[in-house]
């Protein structure tokens, strides 16, 4: 049987492993705590954020039937209500959304622990950057030195330029993998606790730092007793302002959020702030996943079509089917 590595656990590397584990030994190395990667979940109780992806959609046949199981048993489901376009501080429109919004439940990385079940999945494992191929195939280690065992095939599920490192000497001299752009983003996290009452879900600001705001205690499965509220800047915002202090860019949106909605930050009981230095993809070519067939080496992420969900999940099912073909 074939034995392959899967650097990564955020949704394309967990979707991906799920997909290969029917008819190959894999094994989902994970640097981190958890899975999901931007399909993350921010704990500070009594509240807690998604403050990563918001939702997905369900456009694409495949993803939706990959999905379908986590639909019967409620560790996916829709995310209804009216999104609000804001300009100037007033709302300008309100309607529900063109595509059925759907979330991880009860939080963003459900989704992910759901496909994670039953897999092979070694959590705190930073895999150290590749060495030549050996005759028995690739010999991982992480950081530390230790052994993490032989492997036919490793594929990165990571951003692009930490695959690149990864592969170290190993990787391609050009093409996407070395070209692919990506924005960041600033996530302003807010929990009250006592219930805000807005007409609307979540809203898209124009003129603004601000791209998307969240109501994310409005999603299913999460608690209601207070408000939990999820800012997302632009990206040129943030790109603008990569590096500086967090506590002075939450202040920021913090006051671009009460500009655009009248909302106080002042009165959250929690406030913290993120960076997300790869959050979206800026416009670009699309590509296939990156497979090198005769040294078995293979890369998939939201650098080929997109940073949608959606689009990163594709993108791992077609790199399945390519090495389930080679």
């Amino acid at each position: 049987m074939t034995r392959i590595a899967i650097i990564g656990a955020g949704i394309g590397g967990i979707s991906l492993a799920h997909q290969l584990a029917r008819s190959h030994e894999v094994v989902v190395f994970e640097k981190g705590r958890g899975v999901g990667g931007r399909m993350a979940t921010r704990y500070a109780p009594p509240f807690s954020f998604d403050h990563g992806a918001q939702y997905f959609t369900l456009r694409d046949p495949r993803f939706a039937h990959l999905l379908e199981p986590l639909l019967a048993t409620g560790a996916v489901a829709p995310w209804a209500g009216p999104i609000a376009r804001i300009e100037d501080g007033a709302v300008t429109r309100l309607a529900q959304p063109r595509d059925l919004h759907h979330v991880g439940v009860p939080n963003m990385n459900s989704m992910a622990k759901a496909l994670a079940d039953g897999l092979d999945l070694r959590t705190g494992v930073d895999i150290a950057p590749l060495g030549a191929r050996m005759p028995e195939g690739w010999v991982l280690t992480d950081t530390s030195g230790a052994d993490q065992g032989r492997f036919d095939w490793v594929v990165s599920t990571t951003t692009a330029h930490q695959t690149m490192a990864l592969f170290a000497d190993n990787g391609p001299a050009d093409g996407p993998l070395t070209t692919a752009k990506m924005a960041p983003c600033y996530a302003l996290m807010l929990g009250f606790t006592t219930p805000l009452d807005l007409p609307w879900v979540a809203a898209r600001v124009s003129a603004s730092p601000i791209e998307w705001i969240g109501v994310n205690s409005s999603k299913p499965g999460r608690d209601v007793a207070g408000t939990t509220i999820v800012v997302h800047s632009t990206s040129d915002w943030a790109a603008a302002h990569l590096g500086e202090d967090l506590g002075e860019l939450g202040h920021q949106l913090g006051a671009a959020l009460h500009a655009a909605t009248g909302i106080d930050p002042d009165l959250a009981a929690h406030r913290a702030t993120h960076r997300w230095a790869s959050a979206r993809r800026l416009p670009q070519d699309d590509s296939q996943p990156y497979v090198d067939t005769g040294r078995q080496l293979a890369a998939t992420g939201d650098w080929t079509t997109g940073s949608r969900i959606e689009d990163t999940v594709l993108s791992a099912l077609d790199l399945a089917k390519i090495i389930d073909a080679a």
